[in-house]
């Protein structure tokens, strides 16, 4: 019982401070171009006025609608099973909890490939393929890297080389440049969201930034997890480093540039694959 009152109120403040946290990273990259930027708070206007227009619904709008409301639930449900799994899971087992996350995970990504196609919009449709050939280059090397953080008992070396990869597919998950090809407002004119507005909008809005939240939080607690630290301490070393990590992410994203779109999923296939053959040698050597 007590696991989950903490499970659910650690996952209502980060749903909370995700578009504060967003707004810190908008105020962060203002500061960088040497402006003033908006007020730290700007995410949480944008969300309320965009749930207070009128309901568009786009062409193709009932699958689009649907796939909007299971995704946005799917990432809450993710950070809600991030939150609970340091408390329950014994080091070196993969529960069912550490299942249905990484099953929570894909199908979010997933709604979100079905939502660009639906919406019967050609640069949509571009986006939908774009997310789907970035998901294919890094998905399966955070499932790899995350089961092996868990799994992989008292082996530092295969530990750390684990968390380089997370780390890496981590940021990909968040969605933010160069790996941001599937919105990439310059090129596709925002892309899988490109017929959305008004509260739809707002909905799309607040998964991106969830997902933010979400890779943060579980680079955060992959951290942790190395360290030795699990169960209570864990969690509250988590949260308390997520706004860390957060940060780290938005300066990386404002130091980097924008590159083609097949070169994102390229070079993490050939950074990811070398590192992913090198950690399961570590494992098979015992280090």
């Amino acid at each position: 019982m007590l696991h989950s009152i903490l499970t659910l109120v650690a996952s209502l403040v980060g749903v909370v401070l995700a578009p504060v946290y967003d707004g810190l990273e908008r105020k962060l990259r203002a500061a960088i171009h040497t402006r003033i930027g908006p007020p730290v708070l700007q995410t949480w206007y944008d969300l309320v006025k965009l749930f207070s227009k009128e309901l568009v619904i786009p062409e193709g709008g009932t699958w689009c609608v649907l796939t909007l409301a299971l995704e946005i639930t799917a990432l809450v449900a993710s950070i809600a099973l991030l939150n609970y799994i340091p408390l329950v899971t014994i080091p070196g087992v993969v529960g069912v909890e550490v299942a249905a996350f990484i099953a929570l995970l894909t199908v979010a990504t997933a709604l979100t490939m079905v939502r660009a196609v639906a919406q019967n919009n050609v640069y949509s449709v571009v986006g939908g393929f774009r997310e789907f050939t970035l998901a294919l280059s890094s998905e399966p090397f955070l499932v790899f890297s995350y089961l092996a953080l868990v799994a992989g008992g008292e082996r530092p070396v295969f530990r750390i080389s684990s968390l380089l990869i997370l780390t890496i597919c981590a940021y990909v998950l968040s969605s933010r440049i160069p790996y941001d090809i599937a919105e990439a407002e310059p090129e596709l004119s925002a892309g899988v969201n490109i017929e959305l507005a008004g509260p739809l909008l707002g909905v799309a809005t607040m998964s991106t930034v969830l997902r933010r939240f979400l890779a943060a939080e579980l680079t955060a607690l992959a951290l942790v997890s190395t360290a030795g630290f699990w169960s209570y301490q864990a969690l509250v070393l988590s949260l308390a480093l997520t706004p860390a990590v957060w940060v780290v992410h938005a300066l990386v994203s404002i130091l980097l540039g924008r590159t083609r779109v097949d070169v994102g999923p390229r070079t993490l296939l050939l950074t990811l694959f070398p590192l992913s053959v090198v950690t399961i040698t570590i494992y098979g050597l015992g280090l």
